[in-house]
Order: C-alpha cells, then structure tokens, then sequence
C-alpha cells in the first residue's frame, strides 16, 4: 500500500506543474498583446536610455510603460508618473515577469525594460524567455563586471550578443567591437545597427535639463525612429523626460559660505565612462578635488580607480575617500598622492563625512564625485544637496 505521504507530494507536484503552465500561458498572451517590446542592455547609460526610449514613444499618444534597473528601480508610466519598485531581498530577474504583468493593466503600446541581469545565462534567460523583445538594444561595451562576462571587452560583447534571441533587430552606439563576433552574428541571424552620435549637436544637448551624453541620444532617437515615430517628435519628447535619479548632472551647491560645484558622476564607475567625463570636464577652478566612494563589496572597482588615479587622472589638488573598504584604494594611491592633500573618510557616518568634506574644501571649487553611488554614495551626494541647489545650466 503506498503511503498517504508519497500522494500527497504527487498532488503537490502536479499542483505546482499546473500552476507554473498557466502563468506561463498567461505571461505569453500577456507579451503577444504588447505590439512593441524594447529590452536595454550594456555596460553604461542603461537606464537613461530606456527613459528616453519610452519618451521618444510616447509621441503622439502612445501609451508606453518604461522600467529602470538603475540607482534607483522605477516603473514608469509617463513623463510625470512613476513609481519605485521594493524589493524584500536581492534583484531578481522574476521582477521582469511582474513588471510585464503590471504594465498590461495599462493597455500598452510599448514597454521599455531595462536588463537586470549580469550574469550571461541569466541575461539570455531575461531576454529570450521573459521579454522576447522586438527590439533589443546594447548602448556600450566598457571594462565592468569583468569578473562575470569578461575578462576582455571581446568576452562582454559576445555575451551582450549572445543573451538577444534570433532573428532580432539590435541597436548600439558601438562602431567596431562586434566585428570579431560577425559569424556568430550571422548564426543568430540578428539585424546591427551601429549609431553615431555626429548627428547630436551640442545645441540638442543643451536644451535637456541635466547632462546627458549624445551617445544616448542618437541611440534612443534612432530606437524611436525605427519603431515607426519621427524624429523631431521623439525628441520633443525626450526633453520633457525626467532623468534617473543616477544621472550625471552638475549640482552647484551653498553652505557654510562657499560656493562649490559637484559633479555627480558616480554612476559612470568603469574607468573608461569616468576618464571621458572627466576629459569633458570644465576644470577653470583655484581648487579641484576628486571624491572617491568606495565599497568592500567592490573591491574591483577600488582597483580599476586607483590604476585611474595613478595613470590619466590629472591636475587634482585633493582626494577625499569615503565608504567602505578605503584602505584598498589608499595602499594603491599612497605613493603617489601626498598626505597632506589626501582625506580618509572610511567609516565615517554620512552626515560625518559630508561635514568633513564642506570643511576641507575651499570656496568656489570643483568637487568631482566618482566610484560607487548605490546605498552610501547617493545618501552622501544628497546630504551635501541639503541646502541651496540648482543644476547648472
């Protein structure tokens, strides 16, 4: 006789079996009711892209729902409404499957997805089984999380390439990275689009009220272009966009009696994205300090800064370094920083650390905000914010 046991575990696989069958019966009906589906992926500018993607969409009464990965998740409903997502533990790509199923309540025309994942068998998972985009788009390919994809540039593009389901079209603001990678192309039978940003001029990007790069642009005009919507109109659009809350952006800031200009870039933490914005950084200041957020979970990163530091940055007058796990970046930058222009800041509480850094810096200068922002970082930034700000114009 078998046990009551044995059918009870029977009856619960059978269960779950029905159960998983008809969310996923759901979830592709709910896909196929979606006429446009566009899943970010890349190195850098993820976030703003997708932002922009969904902005350029909404012309002419689109009813087009973005979700963002970024500093801060969002699920986006237009230019003026959205919300942040809470997670009770750790990212998980399952988030997809919810957000598509959040955003069919609205009836929509497009959704915009920002890649979660990092790992290759997990970002192929995303893309094939959960998004099936009709578009996919790879905004760069830079030197980040080679502990994953890499450990060269030429590994992270197979593996952007190779997480696109066949057949597909595939936008990217790269010129030449994929070349070594046209066979396997061709096997996936995928359709690339290389973007240049010549067609940005620096007037476009003047008009946007923070700083994005024509790179992303060009890239999302381009997206919007093809999806059947003119570019003047998608434009229009993206300027009426809110930024991520990571964004790059110059925050000029008022207290104790000095004037100071911050420059946000600590979302840009691959040292190819932070040289290019420090290389287009105005540097017409009497002092120029360079703030590093560390964390000791990223010990990557503290490496990838110092070799930064130590090789292309120059004309720095101080370095202050905050966070977690400073004395990595530290031991590697002593020998080559004096100690009377160098601050650690490691340990130290927020509000701790930003008075440090209000005390140490002169008046009217330029504080350069790189390394890691999630958590402590951004905490850091907007306690300084507190007071006075306006971005620059």
């Amino acid at each position: 006789m078998v046990p009551f046991s044995i059918y009870a575990v029977l009856l619960l696989v059978v269960f779950i079996f029905v159960v998983y069958r008809l969310e996923k019966v759901g979830h592709q009906k709910r896909l196929r009711s979606i006429p446009v589906r566009v899943w970010v992926n890349g190195t850098r500018g993820k976030s703003s892209v997708t932002r922009l993607i969904a902005a350029g969409l909404r012309t002419g009464n689109k009813t087009v729902i973005a979700k963002t990965t970024g500093t801060s998740p969002r699920f986006i409903l237009s230019h003026d409404a959205e919300q942040p997502i809470s997670r009770l533990g750790m990212p998980n790509i399952s988030e997809q499957v919810r957000m598509i199923k959040k955003a069919f309540s609205h009836k929509p025309d497009a959704v915009v997805l920002e890649c979660m994942a990092l790992r290759p068998d997990l970002q192929a998972i995303e893309s094939v089984q959960i998004v099936d985009p009709t578009i996919a788009v790879i905004t760069n390919v830079r030197p980040d999380h080679l502990d994953i994809m890499g450990p060269s540039l030429q590994d992270i593009a197979r593996v952007f390439i190779a997480a696109v389901p066949d057949g597909r079209t595939v936008f990217t603001s790269e010129q030449d990275i994929f070349e070594p990678h046209q066979a396997f192309i061709k096997k996936k039978k995928l359709s690339i689009h290389a973007v240049s940003s010549d067609s940005i001029d620096d007037e476009t990007v003047t008009r946007f009220s923070y700083i994005e790069h024509k790179e992303n642009i060009a890239l999302a005009l381009a997206v919007c272009e093809h999806a059947g919507i003119e570019r003047t109109a998608a434009l229009e659009g993206m300027l009426r966009s809110e930024p991520d809350p990571g964004v790059l952006r110059n925050i000029h800031l008022h207290t104790a009696g000095k004037d100071m200009t911050l420059v946000y870039a600590m979302a840009a933490n691959d040292p190819e994205s932070t040289y290019r914005i420090w290389q287009s950084t105005g540097k017409n200041y009497p002092q120029i300090n360079l703030l590093v957020n560390c964390r000791d979970d990223r010990i990557d990163r503290s490496f990838q800064i110092a070799d930064l530091i130590i090789h292309r940055l120059r004309g720095i007058d101080n370095y202050l370094v905050t966070g977690s796990g400073t004395d990595i970046l530290l031991k590697k930058i002593k020998k080559h920083v004096s100690a009377g222009n160098l601050i650690d800041l490691g340990g130290k509480s927020v509000g701790e650390a930003a008075q440090s850094i209000i005390n140490f810096v002169a008046a009217d200068c330029l504080i350069f905000a790189i390394g890691n922002t999630v958590g402590y970082g951004e905490e850091l930034i907007n306690t300084l914010q507190k007071g006075k700000e306006r971005y620059a114009d």
